[in-house]
């Protein structure tokens, strides 16, 4: 909203709303129900503790944003960012980051890339098999993740916390295998030390594909040579690892399974049964990080913060927590 947007809201000029928001005039009690009305933030939002300092944005479109839509999408990971810390400030819980680093991460190759994925999944004990949930185990190791409602073309953007603790935005409206890409490939921005021979955004491509699906599980599923593939293999392996069609045939011809030409195909029977951005059939259910929401329980439960503290803090519907229960 404009200054003079919100003064029209609530009752007072465009020049008194920038008094506010400079701190140079203290909106009395009844204005803050005001504001919050108009803003539909609970009051406890004008008495936060927390203040944030981030870097800049690092965001992945589709299309390039309007300068409004990354304005907005910035205020709501700031806001979820700033509930996120005042909860681990209540909680007295906090996660060290855990991410690896060292001369072991420099990539010059794409072959560099794919022994890095197989690395980090040993390193925090991930086996072979599928992962559940991508999220949870980026915030098991320090990485804070969330998940917002945002134009379709916002993929993610990811971004330092006091210069140290990386965020990662991701689009809530997404599919689950879309999101799991994406938490996957900013994961590889962060850990890659990538040389002047290979391309920063290929290195990370790469390092998604393979961490999500390693080589050796993707040539049990495939083989190590086809001549063809079927949309319905694909399919199925989508949601037996959560990464979409397309990515499944990006994989099998970077590991040499199909030849370029195969692959080109297969995009194109592919793109012929795609409904818009969706690929064809049922989709891979959006995730959901859980830690921030079990921080909150805990501290509900230990009579830290009231259920109408928890919800506000949450910043949305708490499941498990009905409206109105103290």
């Amino acid at each position: 909203m404009s200054q003079r947007d919100l003064g029209a809201e609530v009752g007072v000029t465009a020049p008194a709303i920038s008094k506010y928001e400079k701190g140079e005039v203290i909106p009395n009690s009844r204005m803050l129900i005001r504001l919050s009305n108009a803003l539909h933030v609970n009051v406890d939002f004008f008495f936060r503790q927390i203040v944030v300092n981030v870097s800049e944005p690092h965001y992945r479109c589709r299309k390039s944003l309007k300068k409004k839509e990354e304005n907005i999408i910035h205020g709501k990971v700031t806001d979820w960012l700033e509930r996120y810390l005042e909860v681990e400030m209540i909680s007295g819980v906090t996660t060290s980051l855990d991410l690896p680093s060292g001369k072991d991460y420099q990539a010059f190759t794409l072959e560099d890339v794919e022994a890095i994925a197989k690395k980090v999944r040993k390193e925090w004990n991930l086996g072979l098999d599928p992962i559940e949930n991508v999220m949870d185990v980026l915030e098991q190791h320090g990485v804070k993740v969330g998940t917002f409602e945002a134009p379709n073309s916002f993929d993610a953007l990811m971004f330092y916390h006091d210069k140290q603790t990386p965020v990662i935005a991701i689009n809530k409206s997404m599919t689950g295998d879309r999101q799991r890409y994406n938490c996957a490939h900013e994961l590889g921005h962060l850990l890659l030390q990538v040389g002047p021979s290979l391309d920063e955004e290929d290195a990370a491509h790469r390092f998604a594909g393979a961490f999500l699906v390693p080589q050796e599980m993707a040539w049990k599923e495939l083989g190590k040579k086809r001549h063809a593939i079927d949309l319905r293999e694909l399919y199925l392996l989508k949601h037996k690892y959560g990464m979409s069609m397309k990515a499944w045939i990006h994989r099998a011809q970077d590991l040499g399974v199909i030849t370029k030409g195969t692959a080109r195909r297969l995009y194109i029977q592919l793109n012929q049964k795609m409904t818009g951005k969706e690929e064809p059939l049922d989709q891979v259910k959006p995730e959901t990080p859980t830690y921030m929401h079990l921080l909150i329980l805990r501290a509900m439960n230990e009579k830290k913060i009231t259920p109408s503290r928890a919800r506000e803090l949450y910043g949305e519907h708490l499941p498990g927590i009905a409206r109105g229960t103290e």
